[in-house]
C-alpha cells in the first residue's frame, strides 16, 4: 500500500462503521428516527451518507434568526435536493434581534435549547442522530456512540471517530457542496454574532463564543 492510499483506507473504514450504525438504527427504530443539523462540515458528510440508508429521515434545523446567510443558503440547497428539512424556532419574540446582547447563556437557552427541548418532549421520536465527533472539543472527547438523554429517547453519534482531515477528504472526494465560510477561515459555524474565523493552531471550536470560557450551546450537554 502506498502512503497516499492510507487516508482513503481510513475513510473507507469509517464509512463501513457509520453504515453499520445507521443500518442498526433503521432496523431498530424505523420511522422514529430524526437527525439534527446546522449544515456544518460534519453534517455535510452525514447527510450524504444517511440519505442512502434512511432516505426519508427527518432533518431538524434550529433557526435562531442569527444564522449566517451562507448557512441559510446551504439549508435551501438541501431542501431543493430532496431532503426532508423541518425548522425549529423559539417561541420567544425577538423582533429587534437583541436577545444575544443579554448574554450567551440566555440566548442559547431560548433560541436553541428550548426549541429542541420541546421536540424531544413530544415523544414522537425514539432516536436522535447527530454529527458530533470527539475531535471537535474537549467537551466531546468522551462521547459514546449511543447515549441516553433526559427524555424518552436515545442519541446516536455515528461520527465520533471522524477527524477533521477525514471529513474534508470525504467532502472533496465526493465533491459535496458545503458552507463557503469554511473557505474564509471558519472551522465551526454557529450564529453570526458569536462566531469568528479560527486562528492557526487553535482548536476547531475556538471561533465560537470568543471571549468567554464556553464550548457548547447546551444542546449536547443539557438535553
Amino acid at each position: 500500500m502506498k502512503t497516499s492510499d492510507i487516508q482513503k483506507q481510513n475513510v473507507d473504514f469509517l464509512l463501513s462503521q457509520i453504515k453499520t450504525l445507521l443500518c442498526w438504527s433503521r432496523e431498530n427504530f424505523a420511522d422514529k428516527i430524526f437527525m439534527t443539523s446546522s449544515f456544518g462540515s460534519n453534517g455535510t458528510v452525514l447527510l450524504d451518507i444517511i440519505k442512502k440508508i434512511i432516505p426519508d429521515v427527518q432533518i431538524y434545523f434550529i433557526d435562531t434568526d442569527y444564522h449566517f446567510q451562507e448557512t441559510l443558503e446551504i439549508k435551501e440547497y438541501y431542501e431543493k435536493n430532496g431532503y426532508c428539512i423541518k425548522t425549529l424556532t423559539s417561541q420567544t419574540e425577538d423582533k429587534n434581534q437583541q436577545l444575544y446582547t443579554m448574554g450567551h447563556d440566555i440566548c442559547c437557552q431560548i433560541n436553541k435549547v428550548e426549541p429542541m427541548q420541546n421536540l424531544l418532549a413530544g415523544k414522537e421520536k425514539h432516536l436522535w442522530i447527530t454529527a458530533l465527533s470527539r475531535g471537535q472539543s474537549d467537551t466531546r472527547k468522551q462521547i459514546p456512540f449511543l447515549q441516553p438523554t433526559n427524555f424518552e429517547l436515545f442519541k446516536l453519534n455515528p461520527m465520533i471517530a471522524w477527524r477533521e482531515v477525514d471529513i474534508w477528504y470525504y467532502i472533496k472526494h465526493r465533491e459535496l457542496k458545503y458552507n463557503r465560510l469554511y473557505d474564509r477561515g471558519y472551522r465551526s459555524i454557529g450564529c453570526q454574532p458569536c462566531t469568528m474565523p479560527v486562528k492557526p493552531g487553535e482548536h476547531t471550536r475556538a471561533g465560537r463564543w470568543q471571549g468567554c470560557d464556553r464550548q457548547e450551546c447546551g444542546l449536547h450537554t443539557k438535553l
